[in-house]
């Protein structure tokens, strides 16, 4: 088979297949019909039709044939064109050319070539399987016109009453029946519930009228609520003093205090056994620095169990030169001991605790910010 198979198989993809140098096969819609004279409805399909002047080549033949065969799109155009030679030369010499599944060319009286395509194939895809079916025609019934009545007899009329209402008989399930009947009721005791929830809520809020928010429940009274008035005072956090834990009472036994510094970790130190309590601090009194003077009988010595600490230094060399620096002020510095590897600065040392915690605190307003209180 040469390219009559390609034709063929275009036709149902393609509205139009050129034949290079011979012509170019159309294809139309054309919807169901009814064939009277046979009477036979045919089904949708395309009706296929052969124009002699469309002979530019458009690759669509060619590009088939090369892609079937598996062979160069130019050697597929020199096969279209060997092919459409011998068509001309069977024209010529039989006046009839028949391409398979596609149809007829002869040529007529005149000479001019006609074609005829082949009824059986449908080219429609949609319509594929479609077969003609036979148009059986259906008889009418014939009109039997009312006869006239006869003279001087009166027509008769009837008088239609309306039908009795037939009682409606439930073949349903007796559950069915059964709901159809409860559901008036459940209708007139969630109404009733319904009022008896309104009411209740209506007197409990007047009997408590001075209760009623804006975000309440209340929908017959429009009160205000309380502005909320803040206290005039706000109670205050009592911070304990950190140096009341240091200021223990002579002879409070062992207690930890921040000895080197440290208050977070303090350390533990033996007072002693309890002696007699000390007297009361006038509240009156106001703390005054002790400055040292040869001439006041007051005034801070090296001895004595309450060291005011300036500071303390791991190497003795820093120690030795923070004394003369304290001395140099007029205090009476000196060292305590040493402590875990720290030598412990006295700036004074005073016999009695009082004195001591008021040179402290002088000393905490002045130049040593960081003073605090050794007992030993």
């Amino acid at each position: 088979m040469g390219i009559e198979r390609d034709i063929h198989d275009l036709l149902y993809h393609h509205d139009c297949v050129i034949v290079p140098q011979f012509g170019g096969f159309l294809t139309h819609y054309r919807p169901a019909r009814l064939d009277e004279a046979r009477q036979v409805v045919h089904p949708p399909s395309k009706d296929l039709s052969f124009n002699r002047h469309l002979v530019r080549n458009d690759g669509l033949l060619a590009d088939r044939l090369a892609r079937r065969e598996t062979i160069a799109f130019d050697d597929a155009g020199a096969r279209i064109a060997g092919e459409v030679r011998g068509w001309r030369e069977k024209m010529e010499r039989e006046g009839r050319l028949e391409i398979g599944r596609v149809g007829t060319f002869f040529t007529d009286a005149e000479g001019n070539l006609q074609f005829e395509p082949d009824r059986r194939v449908n080219f429609l895809r949609d319509a594929f399987g479609l077969r003609p079916v036979s148009a059986i025609p259906v008889p009418r019934a014939a009109t039997v016109a009312p006869a006239a009545p006869a003279a001087g007899i009166a027509p008769v009329v009837r008088t239609l009453r309306p039908p009795e209402p037939v009682p409606t008989v439930n073949n349903g399930h007796p559950e069915e029946e059964a709901n159809e009947r409860r559901m008036p009721w459940l209708w007139a005791a969630a109404g009733t519930a319904a009022v008896l929830f309104l009411t209740a809520a209506y007197f409990t809020i007047q009997a408590r009228p001075d209760t009623v928010q804006w975000s309440g429940l209340d929908l017959f009274t429009n009160a205000l609520a309380a502005r909320y008035r803040p206290q005039a005072t706000l109670p205050t956090a009592q911070v304990p003093d950190p140096m009341e834990e240091m200021m223990e009472p002579v002879g409070a036994g062992i207690v930890f205090l921040p000895l080197t510094g440290d208050v977070e970790h303090p350390l533990p130190v033996d007072l002693g056994d309890p002696l007699a309590e000390v007297s009361a601090v006038d509240s009156t009194h106001v703390a005054t620095p002790v400055v040292p003077s040869s001439n006041n009988p007051s005034a801070p010595s090296t001895e004595g169990r309450y060291h005011v600490i300036g500071g303390c230094f791991s190497i003795k060399e820093n120690a030795d030169r923070f004394i003369e620096d304290q001395v140099s002020k007029g205090h009476a510095a000196h060292l305590i001991d040493q402590h875990r590897g720290l030598y412990r600065v006295a700036i004074h040392s005073y016999a009695r605790r009082t004195e001591a915690i008021e040179a402290m605190e002088a000393l905490r307003q002045g130049e040593a910010e960081g003073a605090w209180l050794l007992v030993q």
